[in-house]
């Protein structure tokens, strides 16, 4: 891909992304004398460390030159571009793992040393995610969710399937580690263990839909009548477990009956509506939850955006 187009496919697929300063022409090709590509799949990362970007994109490490990827992934979400040519992040290649990803099988074995190497840096595309990499350090649902758009934005363009999507761990014949560790949650999935079964299936889930598909979060929507029948039965039922049973008609009475549970003082109909049933403080209680949590999005997208403003000031300032 040109570097206008790796650009447009991520912003394509809903990536926030920044550019590093000379990320288009910063490459490993004429150091090395190798020349990137054909590219074949993307392998992924963590970073092992914190606040890694300028190492990933600028500095190194000692003994391994940058830049170290092509994208570094923030833990708000936030793709920098780091290089647009070869980089410096697989490392050799078992040639049975590397093949597997290739042909897009549905299995991938573990990497054997004897069926011989590749350099991976020539046939992929490298995410560098931030996180320590300790088995502690939690991937934020917002930098998951860019992981999965970046690797589904780079399969949709080279009409790839996501078993052309990799970690590092399944090809490195060095004993790599990552990426790994706790997902704070995706979609209306709560918190979870990275694996790369579970990542490329929400690669391939993305690809199922167009680019701007949202995969949301939890669907908290206002309950139905059938749900509120359930929910009376179950929550009361488990009260009163410790003697006595209520009928069911008994249990959805309470909770439908007026003039039991006083109404929040500051309801918009509190002056002539003193009482509201159960039923309908759930339902308060469940559209001012859908409230607080989109305004929460809001401000999220708002800060993100604010901190893409001081990184392009920030970027400009060190040009």
């Amino acid at each position: 891909m040109t570097p206008d187009t790796f650009v447009r496919i991520l912003r394509e697929e809903g990536v926030r992304v920044s550019e590093y300063p000379g990320w288009r022409t910063r490459e490993r090709d004429d150091e090395t004398g190798l020349v990137f590509g054909l590219v074949r799949m993307i392998l992924n990362h963590h970073t092992a460390g914190r606040n890694s970007r300028d190492i990933v994109a600028r500095d190194g490490v000692p003994g391994l030159p940058p830049p170290l990827a092509h994208i570094h992934l923030a833990k708000d979400g936030t793709a920098t571009m780091c290089s647009a040519g070869r980089a410096n992040h697989a490392g050799p290649m078992a040639i049975n793992a590397y093949q597997s990803f290739r042909d897009e099988l549905a299995t991938h074995p573990a990497p054997s040393r004897a069926s011989g190497t590749i350099d991976g840096n020539d046939v992929s595309y490298g995410v560098e995610t931030e996180n320590m990499g300790n088995g502690e350090d939690v991937y934020p649902r917002v930098q998951y969710d860019a992981w999965v758009r970046i690797n589904a934005a780079v399969c949709r363009h080279y009409d790839w399937s996501a078993e052309s999507v990799g970690c590092h761990k399944e090809t490195s014949v060095e004993g790599k580690p990552d990426p790994r560790g706790p997902v704070e949650g995706y979609g209306s999935r709560g918190r979870f263990t990275f694996t790369p079964n579970q990542f490329r299936a929400d690669v391939a889930e993305r690809l199922r839909h167009a680019p701007d598909w949202d995969p949301g979060e939890d669907e908290d929507m206002a309950l139905s009548s059938a749900d509120i029948e359930k929910v009376s039965d179950a929550v009361v039922a488990k009260l009163l477990s410790g003697g006595g049973v209520l009928e069911s008609g008994d249990i959805r009475r309470f909770f439908t009956t007026d003039n039991i549970l006083t109404a929040p003082a500051d309801s918009a109909d509190y002056a002539t509506n003193k009482h509201w049933t159960f039923a309908t403080h759930v339902q308060a209680t469940t559209a001012a939850v859908r409230e607080t949590r989109a305004q929460a999005r809001s401000n999220g997208t708002q800060l993100t955006e604010l901190k893409q403003a001081v990184d392009a000031i920030k970027a400009k300032l060190e040009a």
